[in-house]
């Protein structure tokens, strides 16, 4: 099947956290996209872009989901909202949206996540994991959501995750509901002299089917499903801001414009889209978060914060010069190494220009993670072309990845090429047999017919 042949059986006939319109219209693409052909959407112009080296991970040498501007990890959430489908110019994978939220929570160069949102809603699978995912990063890093222009359902139960929410002047929150639209073809299909017969096991297996009306009883069941499914959205909702259940029930689906967003409660402030994020970096510097490690409970502060918070404290409580100077000498001597290393370490833009310069740029990753001195990068792609030398000549190239990924481990690394080269002699001497079988089979005369041949006479 296709990714859109999957995506439609996840998403038609299924419960959708989608804004009633938009869900109409999306099950009409999806549809039309199928009977078209094109069940291969094409990627999201930015996961298709070439990297600089502010799209690595410093940490996980991983390609970055999101753009970084003074300290804030800036993730556009687009479209409709689906369970494992990447990243397309219409559609976003939850996935994707999880992914990007743990790669910016382990990223030192992150202190905020902006969530830049502009979305219907989508479907129901994966979509409580991933909101669940946000309130746990919200309590480590803060994680704000925008209204740009639309939060709604799916989208609306993600926002209520984060710290804080705002709404632009034109900004579309709520639909805090579940909708399934169901399609029969059995008058069509009578109309056209057809008829399908299922064939099944198990009185419910088929409930839903499109070749039959839906049974009074299958939409019975569907209703109660989607009331639970709508009351556990609401629990969400209220778990995540502190608003009333019955407050949000009462908005019966309801979606609200700009200050009517924040009036009902579903967004904290209505802001210009221009100053989201500087807003956020401001409250970076502030931000202060509680860690509790068995019985001991601290405050921790970001960097600019603890600053102030130094250069504030009285004099009267300054601890003794001496006894300063002596920790800052034992101190030093501890961290000069590090920082020596760190400033020695190869930046992100060296490393790509190396890998480039070597024709090795799959290792552009890999050595970015390894935090590497410019020289130690120099060595090992020299050591890599070597390998990949070898590998060539021995008519390995296919094996390169693997050895390459075991180079700081030799025997690993002797492992996986005595391996391979063991399975590629093997091959060659089956085929070498297979060959010479083959020409004793073509120089061999047919017993039969060998004497009665002229030129043996």
């Amino acid at each position: 099947m296709s990714k859109l042949q999957l995506l439609a059986a996840s998403m038609i006939n299924q419960p959708l956290l989608m804004e009633i319109s938009h869900a109409k219209s999306f099950i009409a693409d999806l549809r039309q996209r199928i009977i078209s052909g094109d069940n291969e959407p094409q990627l999201h112009e930015k996961a298709k872009q070439v990297a600089d080296s502010s799209r690595y991970h410093p940490v996980t040498g991983a390609y970055r989901f999101y753009e970084i501007s003074n300290g804030v990890a800036e993730l556009s959430v687009r479209g409709a909202l689906a369970h494992k489908q990447g990243w397309y110019s219409w559609m976003m994978g939850y996935n994707v949206i999880s992914y990007a939220i743990e790669q910016a929570i382990s990223d030192p160069d992150v202190k905020g996540i902006y969530l830049d949102m502009h979305t219907p809603g989508g479907s129901v699978m994966g979509a409580f994991d991933c909101a669940d995912l946000i309130h746990r990063a919200s309590k480590i890093k803060p994680v704000w959501a925008i209204a740009n222009d639309m939060n709604c359902s799916a989208g609306q139960l993600l926002a209520s995750a984060a710290s804080r929410r705002l709404v632009t002047q034109t900004g579309i929150v709520g639909s805090i509901g579940v909708v399934v639209a169901h399609t029969s073809y059995e008058q069509y299909l009578k109309d056209a002299g057809l008829e399908i017969t299922l064939l099944h096991a198990g009185d419910r297996k088929v409930d839903g089917n499109p070749y039959q009306n839906l049974p009074k009883d299958v939409a019975d069941r569907w209703q109660a499903d989607l009331n639970d499914t709508r009351n556990k959205f609401a629990n969400k909702v209220a778990g995540y801001t502190g608003m009333p259940l019955q407050s949000i029930l009462d908005t019966e689906a309801a979606t609200y414009e700009g200050q009517k967003a924040v009036d009902i409660g579903l967004a904290d402030e209505l802001v210009h889209s221009a100053d989201g994020v500087a807003m956020l970096a401001e409250h970076c510097k502030t931000f202060t978060r509680t860690l509790t490690t068995g019985t001991t409970t601290m405050s921790v502060a970001q960097p600019a914060a603890a600053a102030a918070t130094q250069s504030a404290a009285p004099a009267a409580t300054a601890p003794n010069p001496a006894a300063t100077s002596e920790a800052a000498t034992q101190e030093s001597a501890v961290t000069t190494p590090e920082v020596a290393a760190i400033a020695a370490t190869a930046s992100a833009d060296m490393v790509i220009e190396l890998c480039e310069q070597a024709n090795m740029s799959d290792q552009i990753g890999r050595l970015v993670k390894a935090k590497l001195t410019e020289e130690g990068v120099k060595a090992r792609l020299t050591a890599l072309s070597g390998v990949r030398d070898t590998l060539a000549a021995a008519n390995l190239s296919h094996m390169f990845a693997d050895v390459a990924a075991k180079l700081d481990d030799p025997a690993a690394m002797l492992q996986v090429a005595l391996t391979a080269a063991t399975a590629h002699g093997e091959d060659r001497e089956v085929n070498s047999s297979k060959q010479v079988v083959t020409e004793a089979a073509v120089k061999q005369p047919n017993a039969k017919t060998a004497y009665a041949d002229p030129a043996r006479l």
